[in-house]
């Protein structure tokens, strides 16, 4: 593991400063007690063979007693201590997420983020919260019998723990072998949990084109792959485990073995042999859990390296200004702008026009022209890579993040639901709205009447992604959204697509309530809508090659006369999107 990787995340965590002392003090008082207990086991026994001295006994009983106290409150602390900084640690790294530009999500999947944000965050939990604890008390142990065994015998300690550099270069193989094992499982545990996030998420899909079959083999092939992962390092552990526990059981045999010769011969005292086997004990059972330790250490090096490479990743600043955009009128100006996803070609090419307040500007052309892309570089989703965009006379790139997309609505074909009430949709980024505003733009929206008439009105939860709501309802509520932030611009995507009649009529006429007094964009694939609007925008192959009211172009545009000919626009008596 890179040790700055673990460093720079743990550091993160602004530490309770009393319950690190009080934890350290406990360690040390009961890694101090553990080594006090068998030297004062020896004296006991000694004083045995010239008088029973019942004061020894009882020192020993409370040594013991307060050893177990201390040492319990001592795992807590600790164990509290790694609990708490894992806390904080998915804290800082959710806040983070939730700050990454979009383009973080374009390029990776949902389940592999999710897998680093729990995976790889619960392998660093068990080694932070358990291993680490477990590591320094008993490491603080080992070192003092240690000590305390050269003190009562230095030969036959040293001859003891001449095993141990030599076991250390048996296993260290096996180490790096476990390093390289961990990351792969936890790569293929993030490739496993995506596509089991990918799949659950359209299981619609899955379901109407009878996809069950390829989804298992698919989800599956990962799942074969980590049970192969799995197996190999249960094979590394398998030889690990047994190197660690018969090194252990020679050191005894030598040490019962030595010691029964030495008392023969009378060199060697009954108490202190039986604090060397103590000593021994509290020395060589905790080395397989440091062991363990520095396995867990380099398997945990895998997800620390993950959650170091998205924390070091570059965020959106969404600090906000007060009364920054309260000024501002909402006119939106494109000067000369283009912009490419991959830097190489590019979707939009030397845009130029001007969006005017109390004007409706329809966006149209045909199937992959730019016109969602518009809207995003709008909403700052991504940066134009040359020109420039304006509102009044602010470069929106200027403007505070927040405050920027809280002057915007924006009303998408197909709007995102969350699975909460309908309340919380509703009032989603905004926190200052009472009952009776939310109510009176659910009217606005045309969505009202539909949610009063629900067993639990406002309250009723809409399932995944709306689906306990029609297409037509998660139109209105998503407008309802819109009306409540009561946006200077507003940008409308298809939002009448795949309507029936009905549904139709309802979001549209909702939306012209919406589109009064504002900055109004609309990707337009209704005749009507081009019709009534202020100004059309013809894009064509990321290029705008006509700008116009509906009749001029239709005059002087072969291309958009074509356009409206060949796609067969429908015509709607009210018309928005």
């Amino acid at each position: 593991m890179n040790r700055s990787h673990l460093r720079v995340l743990i550091g993160l965590v602004t530490w309770p400063k009393k319950v690190v002392f009080c934890a350290f003090l406990t360690s040390v008082m009961t890694a101090i007690l553990g080594i006090l207990v068998p030297w004062v086991t020896k004296n006991t026994i000694d004083s045995f063979t010239s008088h029973f001295d019942v004061t020894k006994v009882f020192l020993l009983v409370g040594l013991f007693l307060v050893n177990v106290i201390l040492s319990g409150i001592s795992h807590y602390m600790l164990a509290y201590l790694g609990e708490y900084t894992i806390y904080r640690l998915r804290e800082k790294m959710w806040a983070h997420v939730l700050r990454l530009p979009i383009d973080y999500f374009d390029n990776n999947g949902t389940g592999q983020t999710v897998s680093r944000l729990t995976d790889d965050v619960s392998t660093l939990n068990n080694f932070v919260s358990q291993k680490v604890p477990e590591f320094i008390s008993q490491a603080l142990l080992v070192v003092g019998s240690i000590i305390f065994l050269f003190v009562l015998d230095w030969k036959l300690t040293l001859a003891l723990f001449l095993m141990v550099p030599i076991l250390t270069v048996i296993i260290a193989p096996i180490g790096r072998r476990l390093y390289k094992v961990a990351g792969e499982t936890q790569n293929e545990m993030a490739t496993f949990v995506g596509r089991l996030s990918s799949v659950l998420a359209e299981m619609r899909l899955v379901k109407s084109y009878s996809g069950e079959k390829k989804e298992y083999s698919r989800v599956m092939e990962s799942g074969e792959a980590l049970f192969r992962l799995n197996l190999t390092a249960a094979k590394l552990q398998s030889i690990f485990s047994p190197l660690i526990s018969g090194t252990i059981m020679l050191m005894v045999l030598v040490l019962l073995g030595y010691g029964g010769l030495r008392m023969a011969d009378g060199t060697l005292t009954a108490g202190t042999f039986v604090a060397i086997i103590f000593y021994i004990i509290q020395a060589i059972v905790p080395i397989s859990s440091v062991a363990s330790f520095f396995t867990e250490y380099k398997a945990t090096s895998g997800a620390t390296k993950r959650l170091y490479e998205i924390y070091t990743l570059s965020e959106e600043d969404l600090d906000e200004v007060d009364e920054c955009t309260k000024v501002m009128d909402g006119q939106l100006h494109f000067h000369h702008v283009s912009f490419s996803y991959n830097k190489k070609s590019e979707v939009l090419r030397d845009i130029s026009f001007t969006a005017h307040p109390n004007q409706i500007t329809a966006i149209v052309g045909p199937s992959g022209a730019g016109k969602t892309t518009l809207f995003h570089l709008i909403e700052r989703m991504y940066t134009t890579h040359s020109g420039m965009i304006s509102c009044d006379q602010f470069q929106i790139d200027q403007i505070p993040l927040t405050n920027w997309r809280k002057m915007i609505g924006y009303v998408m074909q197909d709007s995102a639901i969350i699975n909460e009430t309908i309340r919380e949709n509703i009032l989603y980024g905004v926190d200052d709205a009472d009952e009776e505003s939310m109510i009176y733009y659910a009217r606005l929206a045309n969505a009202h009447d539909f949610i009063s008439s629900l067993p639990e009105g406002y309250d009723t939860v809409v399932g995944e992604r709306g689906i306990k709501l029609s297409g037509g309802q998660k139109q209105r509520i998503a407008i309802a959204r819109a009306f409540i932030m009561n946006p200077k611009v507003l940008l409308l995507d298809e939002a009448t697509a795949n309507l029936d009649s009905e549904s139709e009529r309802l979001v549209q006429t909702a939306m012209y309530n919406l589109m009064e007094n504002r900055t109004t964009l609309v990707i337009a694939h209704r005749l009507s809508t081009i019709r009534n609007a202020d100004q059309i925008i013809f894009l064509d192959e990321g290029k705008v090659t006509g700008i116009g009211k509906h009749n001029e172009l239709m005059n002087k545009h072969r291309k958009y006369a074509e356009f409206v000919e060949g796609q067969n626009l429908k015509m709607a008596s009210v018309g928005c999107g």
